[in-house]
């Protein structure tokens, strides 16, 4: 214990002496060229969002710019447009041995917690305990800059969404807003905050809090005992189903055996309405989403049109890589046209509902926090018309993603690892009108106010309901999102 606990003191000074480090112009650019080769041979879908041309434009200055000395700070954010040009929420770089979230500053954060809707940022706790701004006021400047400004000096920076959806940054910062701060803004010892609670506006000084301080308040946040997969039963043959995520523990619940008696139970019930709540579910094993569409189709489908691969052969730099996909990927991978696919993936082939298939009315919860395989559901669902979705837009995007198995390289001197999905995931038959570089838009939107958070209100759920209770039918959609 005692050697592990003098391993981890010396990991951390080396990993503080690395980020105050000057790396010599040589340095930076032997990195950037390792990070534009990986990019380059590994990413399936990079010119989903972004042309190449401007691509081109952006690694040309990016790397003009590495013309003087750097701190591995200064040259994580100076990779970053490169990133966020990529459009996709799965890509990852993280200073090594680091939070992806708190990179360079673990002690000096900023003090509460935020809920951010549009410009405007509200308190909904405080990491120190003392309650020191009232929860419900709203923040109106931090150290001088107003909250618009923060925001639009955050956004720019952040990789948690695909195509040109904002919602899942918004997300992220709801949740990590002082690790973004920190990284983007600035680490000071204490904090000079402008709020207005009620008709007052008062200004207060607050001491910094530490990571640690941060984590112990959002465990203490979570329900004790809640299980990730729930069914209840809100009103007269409506069920709800909550599924938190698309991975499982067997130890403590299993995703099979729910998904397989809830739907039995529900069809002896004659549940006539499903509400499906996915909010803030970031997804899992692709799979999952496959089988659960499967409990819900109204008949047979294709989930994914095909699986992009960047290439087949090995790589010219030094990554991790799965060593089974390595080892398989001459019997997984094909040709097609001028590229690869991968061919070995559920919902590729036409898939069958399954025999307790819930046939009633289906509504589907979402929010900016829905990303990924629960985003492939939603697009596979909302393509086919099956649901009514409420909520706010999400995350990930309509059309696909790029994730899967990652590779990994760490830039030889910055020690910044870079990791890449290496599938593109593109959905099948999808409306030629639907909007392939956003999320999926609510046929009506609800957004939660910091009151609802704070109270426990469920305005979005209260929707859903209201509407089953006064129509008991799918109501259209309208233009804007058929």
């Amino acid at each position: 214990m005692k050697t592990t606990l003098r391993l981890c003191l010396l990991l951390l000074l080396a990993a503080t002496r690395l980020s105050a480090q000057t790396l010599t112009p040589e340095q930076l650019k032997e990195d950037f060229g390792r990070f534009r080769t990986a990019l380059h041979e590994v990413h399936p879908e990079m010119y989903r969002y972004t042309p190449k041309t401007t691509f081109d434009s952006l690694f040309t200055a990016a790397e003009a710019g590495l013309n003087r000395p750097m701190t591995q700070h200064e040259f994580y954010v100076r990779m970053l447009p490169l990133l966020t040009a990529l459009k996709d929420g799965h890509i990852k770089w993280i200073r090594a041995g680091q939070d992806e979230h708190y990179p360079f500053s673990t002690e000096s954060l900023f003090p509460f917690r935020l809920y951010f809707v549009g410009n405007r940022a509200w308190v909904v706790g405080d990491y120190g305990g003392e309650n020191r701004i009232p929860n419900g006021a709203e923040v109106t400047a931090i150290n001088g800059l107003s909250t618009e400004t923060v925001i639009r000096r955050l956004l720019p920076n952040m990789t948690f969404a695909d195509g040109h959806t904002v919602n899942g940054k918004y997300e992220d910062l709801n949740h990590f807003f002082s690790g973004y701060y920190a990284t983007f803004i600035g680490a000071p010892d204490a904090f000079e905050i402008d709020y207005r609670a009620g008709n007052e506006n008062r200004s207060v000084r607050v001491s910094a809090v530490t990571l640690k301080q941060i984590t112990a308040f959002v465990e203490r946040q979570k329900p004790a005992g809640r299980k990730p997969f729930r069914l209840t039963y809100p009103a007269d043959r409506t069920a709800l189903m909550t599924i938190e995520r698309f991975w499982d523990d067997p130890k403590e619940q299993d995703y099979r055996k729910f998904l397989e008696d809830s739907f039995r139970e529900m069809r002896q019930k004659n549940i006539q309405n499903l509400v499906l709540d996915l909010r803030s579910n970031e997804g899992g094993e692709e799979k999952y989403g496959v089988l659960l569409y499967r409990y819900l189709a109204l008949k047979p489908f294709r989930y994914y049109d095909h699986i992009s691969v960047r290439q087949k052969k090995k790589y010219s730099f030094p990554a991790w890589t799965p060593k089974l996909y390595t080892k398989l990927r001459w019997l997984v991978v094909k040709k097609r046209g001028d590229g690869y696919v991968f061919t070995k993936q559920p919902g590729l082939k036409t898939l069958k509902p399954d025999r307790d298939a819930f046939a009633g009315k289906l509504y589907v919860l979402i929010n900016g926090g829905c990303f990924s395989v629960t985003t492939e559901f939603s697009a596979r669902a909302h393509a086919d018309r099956r649901a009514v979705f409420l909520g706010q837009e999400t995350g990930g995007g309509y059309e696909g993603n790029t994730s899967g198995i990652f590779t990994i390289t760490q830039l030889p001197h910055s020690k910044i690892d870079l990791g890449i999905g290496m599938f593109g995931f593109h959905m099948a038959n999808l409306p030629a009108e639907g909007p392939k570089d956003r999320g999926i838009l609510p046929d009506r939107t609800v957004i939660p106010t910091a009151d609802d958070i704070l109270t426990g209100n469920d305005p979005v759920l209260k929707t859903a309901l209201h509407m089953i209770s006064q129509t008991g039918t799918v109501p259209a959609r309208s233009a804007a999102t058929n």
